[in-house]
């Protein structure tokens, strides 16, 4: 009986130093007003004991209560909450600081698929094509389904220059196809800029909100107002989203003083309900557009709702991807933490987009191949001819465009010269660094230019 209880004593004070440490209760638990916690605590003790003093093998006790915690998150039924140990701990550090060893594919988990919400500029998963939108279901020849956004991750991680073939499905194409890339490092850079040709306009490409990148804006709006720029182009498109604050303050750049940037509304009583205000005079007072599209989300979404609905910026794109949740890191040591949704957030206009995403003011496509056209550049595909062809012809010019174009009339290949044209410079496009922007094909940066010039 003695042994018992000193075995119980230990086991105790095991669970109350890991509840201590994982879940920032008391050990006096306190009980909630609609249901006592304290029962299910003791459940959870109980279950602790038989699994000590019953299971056939020794537990690791560190594995027991990852587990316990990352089912305990799991329960939430919230993809963006989850538990992260000591490998999980480290990528979203790299995520943050802009680098890690990848493919570079942004995820989330929408409707049981995994959807990819951008590739990484200049990755390998954006060398080889992979779009916003597409469904990764299986990583070298492994399903995906039942996975969680982590595991997926982790799948795709791993030593450089090390093969991962993924299987993607992809809306218009009947069947799903492989792609295999390389590993690489990932670098995920903020911000590139610089001012279109021909147009006293500058372009300020926002790629994701991470550590220093107000400051990378900040050295861009400079340049620009030193070079006499009255028209702006922000390019949110793909950008999955970041730290909230960093969003928040590269939106005081452009706002009058006082304008209402978001507001976040946490559980009653804590300190997640607030509002964040401009704080400054703007940096840039030129006219702007924001361009967005499906893979625009979170922290995107905050500045393009702020920079619409405070009327400093007409919207120009598809829909962004509708993620209105907040999410805040707490460190539980410094190897291990969590991320846990603490509020929603709303525009200036008091709109929840969670879910919705942001509609934009002009609404323009940004689908190059259209729908009668996508059968037959999928048999181009499988017949490699695009591979085969730029093998020999490695710059985009006159003469590969009439040449590419009439290899594909000989295999009675039915699409448009212009769709042509872009699968070839898209082609070739991965063995030459991307131009900062494109106005032969960007629909959506054309027609934002035409916006911004309108008397």
């Amino acid at each position: 009986m003695k042994k018992f209880l000193s075995e119980r004593t230990l086991h105790l004070l095991i669970l109350s130093f890991f509840l201590g440490l994982f879940l920032g209760i008391s050990l006096s638990i306190r009980l909630s007003a609609d249901e006592p916690a304290h029962r299910y605590l003791d459940y959870f003790h109980q279950v602790y004991n038989y699994i000590v003093t019953d299971y056939v093998e020794t537990p690791e006790n560190k594995k027991l209560f990852y587990g316990a915690i990352r089912g305990m998150i799991r329960a939430l039924d919230d993809p963006y909450s989850r538990f992260l140990d000591e490998k999980d701990f480290r990528s979203f550090r790299e995520d943050i600081t802009g680098d890690f060893f990848g493919v570079g594919i942004e995820v989330t988990m929408k409707n049981g698929n995994m959807i990819v919400i951008s590739p990484i500029e200049d990755s390998p998963a954006m060398k080889a094509g992979v779009l916003s939108g597409d469904i990764i279901t299986k990583v070298d020849n492994i399903s995906v389904k039942n996975k969680t956004v982590d595991d997926l991750v982790t799948m795709m991680r791993g030593k450089p220059n090390t093969a991962v073939r993924l299987e993607i499905k992809r809306e218009g194409i009947d069947a799903p196809f492989e792609i295999e890339l390389m590993r690489a490092k990932i670098h995920t850079k903020s911000v590139s800029f610089g001012i279109i040709e021909g147009q006293n306009a500058g372009y300020l490409r926002i790629k994701i909100f991470g550590d220093g990148t107000r400051r990378e804006v900040e050295n861009a709006l400079n340049f620009f107002n030193n070079n006499h720029i009255t028209l702006l182009i922000i390019d949110l498109r793909g950008n999955p989203g970041g730290k909230l604050d960093e969003a928040v303050a590269i939106a005081d750049f452009f706002l009058e003083k006082g304008n209402l940037i978001v507001s976040t509304r946490g559980k009653k009583g804590t300190s997640q309900s607030q509002e964040s205000r401009a704080q400054h005079d703007p940096l840039f007072r030129g006219r702007i557009a924001v361009l967005v599209n499906r893979g625009s989300a979170s922290a995107s979404e905050i500045l393009a709702g702020a920079l619409k609905d405070n009327r400093k910026a007409v919207l120009v794109g598809e829909q962004t991807f509708g993620k209105g949740s907040v999410q805040r890191l707490f460190e539980l040591s410094e190897a291990v933490g969590i991320t846990l949704t603490v509020a929603r957030y709303y525009t200036p206009s008091g709109a929840s987009i969670h879910g919705i995403g942001i509609e934009p003011n002009i609404l323009v496509r940004s689908d190059i191949i259209t729908e009668a056209e996508r059968k037959e550049v999928h048999r181009l595909m499988a017949m490699k001819l695009l591979e085969e062809f730029t093998k020999e012809a490695r710059a985009y010019n006159d003469e590969a465009k009439r040449k590419f174009t009439d290899l594909l009339r000989a295999k009675n290949i039915s699409i448009s010269e212009r769709s042509a044209h872009y699968l070839l410079k898209r082609e070739l496009g991965r063995f030459v660094r991307a131009p900062l922007y494109d106005l032969e094909f960007d629909a959506q940066l054309v027609r934002a230019i035409a916006v911004l010039n309108e008397p």
